[in-house]
């Protein structure tokens, strides 16, 4: 079985989930970066890879896959080491609607459109647009209220173990996490700050999520 090959910034949320995920099963792969600021993810040759110009994209023993739900679950199946979804029909649902509400309601306000002005802009010499920090509060409370129920008392979103729902949160929330909007609105959801006290622990996040 040949080592798995990810396409894409090593600071992308969607990249670092399939990182995580390839680190809990014990997996070596090889990242190769793609310049998303320059616009090398519109341009040949990632846009071969990925025909919506997004990452990561994804390639092992000769297969291609772009969507980092679909290469998270592949990543489960394919390789050996911990299963990364709960073994019952109830969970694995429950799990799955955790990845999507992540994708649907979570990325947009508290990356795109709160972590990108608030933070990255101003990195890079711009300024931020308050309003659409503003815009994106609400929906980014949602977000984690909605995250905050359904976690509950379990110490993962998979129950006893961390699984794939887990990896694909984390990069999100931490971007969050590290805006004045995100820390004001994580104040109201201890379930998840002692989550993430736990999942900044482990081996995984440490290797692929550098502070």
């Amino acid at each position: 079985m040949g080592e798995p090959v990810v396409h894409g910034p090593a600071f992308s949320t969607y990249v670092r989930s399939v990182r995580l995920a390839l680190h809990e099963k014990g997996v070596p792969h090889q990242l190769v970066e793609v310049d998303v600021l320059g616009g090398a993810h519109k341009q040949s040759p990632h846009i071969e890879r990925h025909p919506f110009g997004k990452v990561p994209a994804f390639e092992h023993d000769g297969h291609r896959f772009y969507e980092a739900s679909a290469i998270l679950r592949y990543i489960d199946e394919v390789f050996p080491g911990p299963a990364l979804m709960p073994s019952t029909p109830a969970a694995r649902a429950k799990a799955n609607q955790v990845m999507s509400v992540v994708d649907s309601y979570g990325y947009a306000p508290c990356v795109t459109n709160t972590f990108i002005p608030r933070v990255l802009v101003p990195s890079l010499g711009g300024q931020t647009d308050v309003e659409k920090v503003e815009a994106a509060k609400q929906p980014a409370a949602l977000f984690v209220k909605e995250l905050e129920r359904e976690l509950g008392t379990n110490p993962f979103f998979g129950g006893a173990n961390v699984c794939l729902a887990d990896l694909h949160v984390l990069p999100v929330l931490t971007y969050y996490a590290a805006t004045p909007e995100g820390q004001a609105t994580l104040e109201s959801a201890p379930n998840l700050r002692g989550w993430l006290s736990r999942i900044q622990k482990r081996p995984s996040v440490q290797a692929m999520m550098p502070s």
